[in-house]
């Protein structure tokens, strides 16, 4: 059934209880009460356990699930073999100031630029040097996640870009332009966002662009009382991580050697296969060769391995709590209602732009970094051609409003993944980053008109 705009309501009432209470998870629980409610009325109660049911069989959540489980493991047992430590030491030698510590931070991006999953818990290994800098952690999960969907975009081998290019494939009326990758090479010059918002992040790390909003509160408390994260977030720094042990001089080259290996074996691992398989195999190579050598006991590594699930469990519920929110309001039929708003103003020369606006929308409102978009490309490419716009940049505006839609959401996936693995809270992490995910989405928005106008 298609619920117009009613549909509107789940999503309404879920910023609001956001914006009054700061937590993501019982904002997604209540948007989704209402929502079956409106579907359900008296049988909400049964509607929702299907509901949950649902998500929790799903393969797509079971394998995101997992992901998280296994990412949490593998810290744990970088921590506890003092690898971390030990990558650690090598850069507080090289760094000697916030502007350092975020060039060092970007080689670090670059080099693991193969998948987001990858790089944003390595990101969190530095916590220790933004701590000694009195660098707020805002703004280290803001430099995460601007480098997490937004350069996965750019890059066309990495889990974003090949999602994308199975979805524009499989479309008629583009075989004339060539193969799945020739669609998303094509693409790329005009992924304004991903661009855009890449830039904004890199001199806001360099001090060109000044801090603004949150995020300008947050470095004035930094400076006046030396606290680096709000109330909100000492819930995610008072965890006891056991499975720390102290440095000690003597194996530092293995220690090391575990560190690089494990990058290097994941990122083998993502490129060969994926990326469950890549952590599964590095967390066992890691235990084995810490096991061997002596580096840490078997105790020490089982009780770090449970040590990284037990930091990852709030994360773990936030998101399960979006995918609830997410099946709910695309059930109620938002996605549809959202398109077809939007279908009278359609002509060549703007479609770019309200394809970017729909798609961000749709993300936003949803939750869904890819499943919404797939279903407006579905839509929106027939359009695209029907209409004699640029099809490169009408693909171009979907990821980007794909990835835009992702960034400024509080509660998608790789948000609330960046503010865990910087040990934030997730409604603090969202709130400092948003006027500039608004900045770059208002640029990217012009971008992708002027384009429009231009090659159409």
């Amino acid at each position: 059934m298609d619920y117009g705009i009613i549909s509107l309501i789940p999503v309404l009432v879920l910023l609001v209880v956001a914006v009054l209470t700061k937590k993501t998870a019982s904002s997604l629980l209540i948007g989704s009460a209402v929502a079956f409610i409106i579907m359900s009325g008296t049988g909400c109660v049964y509607s929702f356990l299907d509901a949950s049911y649902v998500v929790g069989m799903d393969g797509d959540t079971v394998w995101m699930m997992l992901v998280l489980v296994f990412v949490g493991t593998m810290i744990g047992l970088l921590q506890a073999t003092g690898a971390s430590k030990c990558f650690v030491n090598i850069l507080e030698k090289r760094v000697h100031s916030e502007r350092s510590l975020f060039l060092w931070s970007w080689l670090l991006v670059i080099v693991l630029f193969i998948d987001d999953m990858v790089r944003t818990p390595m990101l969190g290994q530095l916590i220790p040097l933004y701590d000694k800098y009195k660098v707020p952690r805002a703004s280290l999960a803001y430099l995460a996640d601007s480098t997490g969907t937004t350069v996965a975009t750019l890059i066309p081998i990495t889990n974003w870009a090949v999602f994308y290019q199975g979805v524009f494939g499989d479309f008629d009326e583009l075989k004339d332009r060539g193969s799945s990758w020739d669609l998303y090479i094509q693409a790329i010059p005009f992924m304004f966002y991903a661009i855009v918002a890449t830039v904004i992040v890199f001199l806001f790390t360099m001090g060109i662009i000044p801090k603004l909003g949150s995020m300008k509160k947050t470095y004035r408390i930094a400076k006046a009382t030396g606290e680096l994260y709000s109330e909100r977030s000492k819930q995610h720094n008072q965890i006891i991580e056991n499975n720390n042990i102290e440095e000690k001089i003597d194996k530092i080259p293995l220690r090391l050697l575990c560190f690089f290996g494990t990058i290097i074996l994941l990122t083998i691992c993502v490129i060969k296969f994926e990326l469950l398989i890549g952590l599964m195999v590095a967390s066992v190579a890691l235990v084995v060769v810490s096991f061997i050598t002596r580096i840490s006991n078997w105790n020490k590594l089982m009780s770090a391995a449970f040590s990284g699930i037990q930091n990852i469990l709030p994360m773990l519920i936030i998101l399960f709590c979006a995918y609830m929110f997410r099946n709910a309001v695309t059930d109620m039929g938002l996605p549809d209602y959202i398109i077809s708003v939007a279908k009278p103003y359609l002509t060549p020369e703007i479609f770019p732009c309200i394809s970017f606006v729909i798609c961000c929308f749709l993300t936003f409102f949803t939750g869904s970094n890819w499943g919404v978009t797939a279903v407006y490309a579905a839509i929106g490419i027939p359009l695209c051609v029907a209409l004699g716009a640029n099809p490169s940049i009408v693909i171009a505006a979907i990821v980007s409003g794909a990835t835009f839609g992702a960034h400024i959401c509080f509660y998608t996936d790789y948000t609330v993944y960046a503010s865990m693995m910087t040990k934030i809270d997730n409604m603090e992490h969202a709130l400092t980053q948003l006027p500039y995910g608004l900045i770059g989405g208002a640029i990217s928005a012009i971008l992708f008109l002027v384009s429009g106008f231009m090659f159409s």
